[in-house]
């Protein structure tokens, strides 16, 4: 089962997931979506997490689910902390758009590369977005 993005407040979403789980036959998955979510759903009892970010950074992505999935609840907090500048973009351009910009930027798709009518970046996020690239050290293996 694909949730929405998870409540902030730790407390909040493992009442949310709880709650869920209560209601379903334990062979249902629970998983988080919301990128920015991801830590606090894995940390409040989620499954999985739904990303679009590990289709291009897999070892990032990992690394957060590792994480929580072993109970390291703070590793996965921090590691989330630290994309903060790159779950900005996708709250405000949604995921899909900011990692379709970010596999251009890194010469994995051309441009345009979304369907109609989908729409790019505007100039001012893609150029935002290349600045959290390089501050993040993020690559095609990131």
């Amino acid at each position: 089962m694909k949730l929405p993005p998870v409540p902030g407040d730790p407390a909040a979403a493992r009442r949310r997931v709880a709650a869920l789980r209560a209601l379903l036959p334990e062979t249902v998955a629970v998983g988080v979506s919301g990128d920015w979510a991801a830590a606090t759903g894995l940390n409040a009892g989620c499954d999985t997490w739904y990303s679009v970010l590990g289709g291009l950074f897999p070892r990032t992505a990992l690394a957060l689910t590792r994480a929580a999935l072993s109970g390291d609840a703070e590793g996965a907090v921090t590691r989330s902390t630290r994309l903060e500048p790159l779950w900005e973009l996708f709250r405000r351009y949604g995921g899909l758009r900011v990692m379709s910009a970010a596999a251009a930027q890194l010469g994995l798709a051309a441009e345009p590369n979304l369907p109609l009518p989908l729409r790019g970046l505007p100039t001012d996020a893609r150029r935002r977005l290349v600045t959290v690239l390089d501050d993040l050290e993020l690559g095609t293996t990131g």
